[in-house]
């Protein structure tokens, strides 16, 4: 498992700052906040548009909350 930190990443349920870590496996990604223990599903699928305006824009990827287990 590979652990990454998000700098300046806020937490969506604590609102604590630099706390959120990417965890990835072979077959999942997932965000952690080691505050509160708060967790989200990377999206398998994004929506994009067919022709971006901009050549070097820049995508936002949304995490959903990680089922309990």
């Amino acid at each position: 498992m590979r652990r990454r930190f998000i700098a300046g990443a806020k937490c969506p349920k604590c609102n604590a700052v630099d706390r959120i870590v990417m965890l990835t496996t072979a077959d999942a990604e997932w965000i952690e906040c080691v505050e509160c223990g708060y967790s989200e599903n990377r999206p398998t699928h994004v929506d994009t548009p067919a022709e971006p305006e901009i050549a070097d824009e820049i995508g936002v990827i949304q995490f959903r909350p990680r089922s309990a287990k």
